[in-house]
């Protein structure tokens, strides 16, 4: 009898209720307190005492982070940066030109042939940038300049001027057909011309519309296609409509499907005095992304954080976002954190999601507060009074992907900034598949 109560006492199975709702069977084996087990998701994973990690796990480990890798993209010029030229790139910078509008011959104005014309989006000098070349593109790209918005549209191989100034003053470009325009501009402001930037059909295909915001310094002229992208931002927005600049050859494709960074701010926990604070951190590195609680600093908005009454995750913070110590489980889950984020924005529970869908949401413009673990270090599981949970639980705001090099973005609350596999955030993420988007 007395061993059949030490072998039942040995091993138990119990369920640990997750976040989003499933029960994960898990198991633990108590017979050896030195190499206890416990069963999560099927797999067998060393159980640890209740140990919460801290600034000494962050100051000892490393981020994985990595530089943008340019994967599989093709470059279609040959073309090499050019040190003079403001954004790397400008192969056409010492073309000469008699100051007519075409740069050929007229018989050869008509286009045999047409090349894409990408366009980015600076979230901090509101910047459009528009560039023919892909190795600029990608430069750009490497840099963590702004987010690449696809392709505005299509442009001839030839044909009438489109030429390209460089303000460095504002730190923005202005693109023209008018030759009048670009030597008024270089010889009389700050305006620097810097070359041919693209081309124009001669014949009236598809216009490409020119708008001017009166409001903004840089970013103030903007380039498109899209006739209803002219009438929102001209009835709602505060743009002007200037009338047609130049003509495309066809449509364009504004797509992200390949890549997508959206450069959400970036708060330092530890910086900042708030040692706990990561999810606090990410969520409102995601809703100023959206526009809301700009005006806030990282303290104030943390001092709004739901709290929990009973030392549960799940019920609110525990404990205190400025105070940090190994036995106090100071930490808060998915459901609470969306709750006091639809206080000021639209903040929705997605725990349970893949990867692939998180990065939807980003494709969409969408950040996504993503619970992994200190600079992605194996995850640790710990016996808590409330149950099993991550003792080394981090929260990092996910916003941005590179298909082509399998990689993604973060904004790290603790290690900054950068871009990592996407295979090592997927194996650390999907250990719980907790995320909130605020979209």
């Amino acid at each position: 009898m007395k061993k059949s109560l030490v072998l039942a006492v040995c091993f138990v199975i119990f369920f640990v209720s997750t976040e989003h709702g499933s029960d994960v069977l898990a198991s633990i084996d108590l017979s050896d307190n030195e190499s206890s087990t416990v069963l999560v998701d099927g797999k067998q994973e060393t159980l640890y005492p209740a140990d919460k990690s801290g600034k000494s796990e962050a100051d000892n480990t490393q981020a994985p982070k990595e530089p943008l890798q340019r994967g599989n993209v093709a470059n279609n010029r040959s073309t090499e940066p050019n040190s003079n030229c403001s954004r790397g790139l400008l192969p056409n910078a010492n073309t000469q030109n008699d100051g007519s509008q075409s740069a050929v011959s007229p018989s050869f104005s008509r286009s045999v042939g047409t090349i894409p014309i990408y366009r980015l989006y600076n979230g901090i000098t509101q910047e459009h940038f528009f560039t023919s070349h892909v190795n600029e593109r990608d430069q750009l790209r490497i840099r963590g300049w702004g987010n690449y918005e696809g392709v505005a549209w299509y442009s001839p191989t030839s044909g009438d001027v489109v030429y390209r100034l460089y303000n460095p003053v504002l730190d923005d470009h202005l693109y023209t057909r008018n030759w009048n325009e670009v030597t008024y501009l270089n010889d009389h402001t700050d305006w620097n011309y810097e070359g041919v930037a693209f081309y124009s059909e001669s014949m009236s295909s598809l216009p490409v519309y020119r708008l001017y915001n009166p409001s903004l310094q840089s970013g103030s002229h903007l380039y498109t296609i899209n006739p209803t992208e002219v009438a929102v931002l001209t009835s709602q927005r505060g743009w002007n409509y200037e009338g047609i600049s130049w003509y495309a050859s066809s449509q364009g494709e504004q797509s992200n499907d390949d890549y997508n960074f959206l450069n959400v701010r970036n708060y330092n926990q530890y910086a900042l005095g708030a040692p706990s604070g990561c999810e606090g951190a990410s969520l409102l590195q995601a809703l100023q992304y959206k526009g809301a609680v700009t005006n806030w600093n990282l303290t104030q908005f943390l001092n709004t954080i739901p709290k929990s009454s009973n030392g549960n995750p799940n019920n609110g913070f525990v404990g205190s976002p400025f105070v940090e110590n190994s036995w106090t489980y100071s930490a808060i889950y998915p459901a609470p954190l969306t709750s006091w984020g639809q206080r000021y924005g639209n903040v929705q529970n997605i725990s349970g999601s893949s990867v692939d869908s998180l990065l939807n949401e980003v494709k969409n413009n969408n950040p996504v507060v993503a619970w992994v673990t200190v600079n992605f270090q194996p995850i640790r599981w710990g016996q808590w009074s409330f149950g099993i949970a991550a003792n080394n639980n981090h929260a990092v705001t996910l916003d941005g992907y590179n298909r082509s090099g399998n990689q993604v973005h973060v904004s790290d609350p603790i290690s900054g900034s950068y871009w990592m596999s996407r295979t090592t955030f997927e194996s650390i993420y999907n250990a719980r598949k907790f995320a909130v988007v605020v979209r």
